[in-house]
């Protein structure tokens, strides 16, 4: 602690008193003259001027904070359950008071309800998320979704900004060939593998009837060159089972039931990584990228926390769990998921979904599909 030091100095006033001795004749002296002792004038009183007063110092206006988004959503997605519970926990540590309500299924189920809302006047859903970036597109033209710049997007690329920020690519997802490592010697290098007779009648795919991902799968398939509607009707002819969604094969491939068959990347080192004996091959005609957007609806009565989702999944925080969740992340020099399979010598085939092509012919793959393997078996 400091300490301050004060000095005072007291003022001596030394009085000298001068003795005159005079040396005179015989006579008498003369008394003194006594002088009158000077008049005092009064002190003059320096005036003391009054400190002024200060001026009040105008207070400025508090700045409010805004409100932390609250109240409750609906999400509709076809995304993997547990992963978008896992999602939705984590989003609620970041924004406690947002009840996020899931309505999960299939795509086409997905797609069926949104239809039917829409036919009723009003659609319920206050966010969605799924695998069919045709629909997406119709939304759009609708003016049945809101256009938002979700904060931490500006990173990504554009093209994954779809419809003038009307929806969104959060991460990205493949369909590809994987296979039980116990059932197969050789492993396969293509799409064309499924068609080995030797694993006829122990080939998996998910229904593009159920699944969003099995029937872009299929569109962007039937429109290649090399492979087209004979493709499927081999995989009939090889006698291909037919299951509900990806999941279920997932499961399938690991236990054996099926050798092989169609699923999702992410699916396939979520089996590897829990040690299952399944590995997955980036099919050499081209892995095809499976768009999942996620879209507000325009006349959600909760923006707030919908763009509050958005963020979410744009975060560090939240493409950190979709890594941990075995994802390939939408964010450039993020990490890689544990156990990502090498890409091919010279690179990854991507094959990107014809919408156009899809748009024109839905009615018609969806036909022509359920006369070759019949609707998707019930839940």
């Amino acid at each position: 602690m400091m300490k301050k030091m004060l000095s005072f100095l007291v003022p001596m006033l030394l009085v000298l008193t001068l003795v005159l001795t005079a040396c005179a004749p015989q006579a008498t002296p003369e008394a003194p003259a006594v002088e009158e002792p000077a008049a005092e004038e009064p002190a003059v009183e320096e005036p003391v001027e009054e400190p002024a007063a200060e001026e009040p110092v105008a207070e400025e206006p508090a700045v409010e904070e805004p409100a932390a988004p609250s109240g409750t959503i609906t999400l509709y997605t076809s995304e993997s359950e547990d992963q978008v519970n896992e999602m939705v926990a984590d989003f609620n540590v970041v924004y406690p008071d947002v009840q996020v309500d899931i309505f999960r299924t299939g795509t086409g189920e997905v797609i069926g309800k949104l239809q039917a809302e829409m036919e009723g006047g009003e659609i319920q859903a206050d966010l969605m998320w799924f695998a069919d970036l045709d629909f997406f597109r119709m939304l759009a033209e609708e003016d049945m979704l809101l256009e938002y710049a979700p904060v931490g997007g500006e990173v990504v690329e554009d093209t994954y900004h779809y419809f003038g920020n009307k929806a969104h690519e959060v991460r990205f997802i493949f369909n590809i060939v994987a296979y039980n490592t116990t059932l197969v010697e050789t492993p396969p290098t293509g799409w064309k593998d499924l068609l080995n007779p030797e694993y006829k009648g122990r080939i998996g795919m998910a229904s593009a009837l159920y699944s969003g991902g099995a029937f872009t799968n299929l569109g962007t398939l039937v429109n290649q060159p090399d492979m087209g509607w004979d493709f499927y009707e081999k995989l009939n002819e090889n006698e291909v089972v037919v299951g509900r969604g990806n999941g279920g094969i997932g499961t399938s491939i690991a236990s054996g039931e099926f050798v092989m068959g169609q699923l999702i990347d992410f699916m396939a080192r979520d089996l590897k990584n829990s040690g299952s004996p399944v590995e997955m091959i980036w099919p050499e005609e081209g892995s095809v990228v499976i768009p999942t957007p996620v879209g507000i609806y325009k006349n959600t009565d909760n923006p707030e926390a919908c763009q509050a989702f958005l963020d979410y999944l744009y975060s560090d925080r939240g493409q950190a769990l979709f890594v941990k969740q075995n994802y390939l992340s939408v964010l450039p020099g993020a990490p890689e998921p544990e156990g990502l399979e090498p890409y091919p010598e010279g690179g990854l085939n991507i094959l990107v979904p014809p919408l156009e092509f899809i748009a024109e012919n839905r009615e018609e793959l969806s036909q022509k599909y359920e006369e070759l393997f019949g609707l998707p078996p019930e839940a």
